[in-house]
């Protein structure tokens, strides 16, 4: 009992119980702000597009990569080289800091953990005495709370590295231009360093500080025997960055889309960047050509038929082109069909018994009331079959077609294919709809086509990021409809050197259809084989008209490039 009543033995309980229960406090107001940049990737994981998170800086979230074992070596030989034995503080280091800030009267070294590092950027307080002691208790409680990978994992992943970059996951990209794992010793020595004075030796101020520490901390790990001597000797020939590399941006217009519907961290799609890559290629050229004509931008859109997953997704010809609407994108936009509806429309027809590829169809002056349509050429070739009329895409046969099927019927199929820009009602439409008088996206021509491909079988696409496909896939039109109207438009002459594709055995066979919209305002092509549907749309997207405008001359070498 007396020691019960012992005001020393009473005041050293309460502290321990004290310190007991901080320990035990679920860390709520002690956690780090883990405000991460969105990263979207392609289907291999390659980066697509990086965006600034909230604070406006670059910090990538921990799961994309592991810490490589040579900068988790690299940082703790430089900041902590016990970090794997303390509790959270290392006796030695502090007394050292003090002696040598005492000696130089003045703060030379400030002994701390990386665990006491940690604390401060979680607390993110002024460095006075106050709060070097409420870091040091903190320490010791993420010591308690987390184990030594999650410590270094958290640490490594807010590090400041300069400018708006923060973690070696960014710094990483933005000074290096590579992954963590592909670092050299030279390269994790120079990042292991940068935290410790951000400002001062960030790499475009003061290369020759920066690479006067990389090269202390690279002696160092080869006299410890961490790196051999020739390690050591090429690791200083290595240049310390001097600019900041940009992340990479494959898709903008596609990212910006998944940017403002997902708010993930981490985003993983369907783009094969290999094909993205050479679509970004093609488009940029051809719309270089294409500029001279005064025709100003260019659209594509690649999708596996097997999966529905969109593959390539060029919005524009260049998205930072301000001068030419370059953010517009292209593959949303709504544009004239002009001729390319007409395939679906002959696939109908046969499946109603109106025609067959060799039934002969009349192109001669017609008149549905005020409506007299014309071909392109504005003559009239008479009596032709239903093939020929498809693949030299007459105009008054297919109105003719459209007119004993039913603008409501095909308007009806149209919807239940999946184009979702036909807001009007059917009359409203008339017979102009198969020539261009309703608005169709390249995205929804890419459905519909891609159903052609799938025998009838028409289903959402998508680009990975959620589970797009239909429970309900319609079968609006017959296998066999869609075999002998794509068999028919492999016949389609090819412009260029495309024309002599028929010499060459390992050629692949190409259904495809172009279309011009009425006024030369818009130039599709769309090619179709059974592992793939190409949509292309060139023109002006503040709907400039340009005579040079034509389906087969300005978008069809596009898509067959």
């Amino acid at each position: 009992m007396k020691l019960l009543e012992n005001p020393v033995f009473l005041t050293s309980t309460a502290l321990l119980l004290g310190l007991w229960s901080y320990f035990l406090v679920p860390m709520e107001e002690e956690r780090l702000n883990r405000d991460y940049s969105q990263v979207i990737l392609a289907k291999d994981s390659t980066i697509l597009r990086v965006f600034l998170n909230q604070e406006e800086q670059w910090c990538l979230p921990p799961q994309l990569h592991e810490i490589p074992k040579n900068l988790e070596i690299a940082v703790s030989n430089y900041e902590d080289r016990y970090f794997r034995f303390h509790p959270g503080f290392n006796p030695l280091s502090l007394f050292r800091a003090f002696y040598l800030n005492i000696k130089h009267n003045r703060v030379v070294s400030g002994g701390s953990t990386i665990t006491m590092q940690l604390a401060r950027m979680i607390m993110d307080n002024p460095r006075t005495l106050r709060y070097k002691i409420r870091e040091f208790f903190l320490a010791l409680k993420l010591e308690y709370n987390y184990d030594k990978d999650e410590i270094l994992r958290d640490y490594l992943t807010h590090a400041p590295y300069g400018g708006n970059v923060q973690g070696y996951l960014a710094a990483s990209h933005r000074y290096f231009g590579k992954e963590p794992s592909q670092l050299t010793w030279s390269e994790a020595a120079t990042l292991a360093v940068l935290p410790n004075a951000p400002g001062i030796i960030f790499p475009s101020h003061n290369p020759l500080t920066l690479e006067r520490k990389r090269n202390a901390l690279l002696k160092t790990l080869n006299d410890r025997r961490i790196i051999t001597d020739e390690t050591y000797g090429l690791s200083l020939l290595e240049k310390v960055p001097t600019e900041i590399i940009p992340f990479p941006l494959y898709s903008p217009h596609l990212t910006d889309i998944i940017h403002r519907k997902n708010q993930l961290s981490i985003v993983r799609t369907s783009i094969d960047i290999h094909i993205q890559s050479e679509t970004n290629f093609f488009v940029k050229q051809h719309a270089a050509q294409l500029a001279q004509m005064g025709i100003r931008n260019a659209s594509s859109l690649v999708v596996n038929n097997h999966t529905g997953e969109v593959v390539s997704y060029v919005g524009s010809q260049n998205y930072f082109d301000l001068d030419n609407n370059g953010k517009v994108d292209g593959i949303q936009s709504f544009r004239s069909s002009g001729s390319i509806l007409k395939p679906f429309l002959y696939a109908l027809a046969i499946d109603d018994g109106l025609i067959l590829p060799k039934t002969l169809v009349k192109d001669i002056p017609s008149y549905f009331s005020s409506f007299s349509p014309s071909n392109a050429s504005e003559k009239f070739k008479g009596i032709v079959t239903a093939s020929e009329a498809l693949v030299h895409s007459l105009n008054v046969p297919a109105v003719r077609i459209l007119n004993a099927y039913g603008v409501d019927k095909f308007y009806r199929a149209l919807k239940a294919a999946g184009i979702s820009s036909l807001f009007r009602e059917p009359d409203d439409y008339g017979l102009p709809l198969i020539l261009g008088g309703a608005e169709v996206s390249p995205w929804d021509m890419a459905k519909l086509f891609r159903g052609m491909a799938n025998g009838g079988v028409f289903s959402e696409i998508g680009f990975g990021v959620e589970n797009y496909q239909d429970d309900f896939k319609p079968q609006i039109v017959s296998r066999g409809a869609t075999r002998l109207v794509l068999e028919e438009l492999q016949e389609l002459i090819r412009p260029g050197l495309e024309f002599y594709w028929k010499k060459y055995s390992t050629q692949r066979q190409i259904a495809w259809k172009t279309g011009t919209s009425y006024g030369h305002k818009d130039a599709w092509a769309v090619g179709v084989t059974p592992d793939w549907t190409i949509v292309v749309w060139i023109g002006n997207f503040d709907g400039e008209s340009n005579k040079n405008l034509s389906g087969m001359r300005s978008a069809g070498p596009l898509m067959f490039s």
